[in-house]
């Protein structure tokens, strides 16, 4: 089964601010283009069997089953229906446990 991923715009803008960090604070757009290109990559491999990826361990504090699949140094945070994924946040690991 292939299912259809949306991407919030939460989840766009996490992705957008740390490609805005690579290009101007690190000054390097090569790093920003290739970060921003694998991480499409990811997020669109979860069409297929998304339910491979990890529950988040903060799972207690939500209602719903968010899963997380890791992509370099973020956690790419996402929820499961019957026919899509969506993608909820993009956040950096050494950031705080989602809340």
């Amino acid at each position: 089964m292939v299912f259809e991923v949306v991407i919030t715009d939460a989840a766009l803008a996490d992705a957008e601010d740390y490609v805005t960090f690579i290009r101007t604070e690190q000054e390097e757009p090569s790093a920003a283009e290739r970060w921003w290109n694998g991480l499409l990559e990811a997020i669109f491999s979860l069409e297929q069997m998304p339910e491979r990826c990890a529950l988040i361990p903060e799972r207690s504090h939500f209602s719903e089953d968010l899963r997380h699949l890791i992509y370099f140094s973020h956690r790419i945070i996402f929820s499961v229906t019957s026919n899509e994924v969506v993608i909820l946040r993009i956040y950096h690991v050494s950031r705080q446990p989602i809340r």
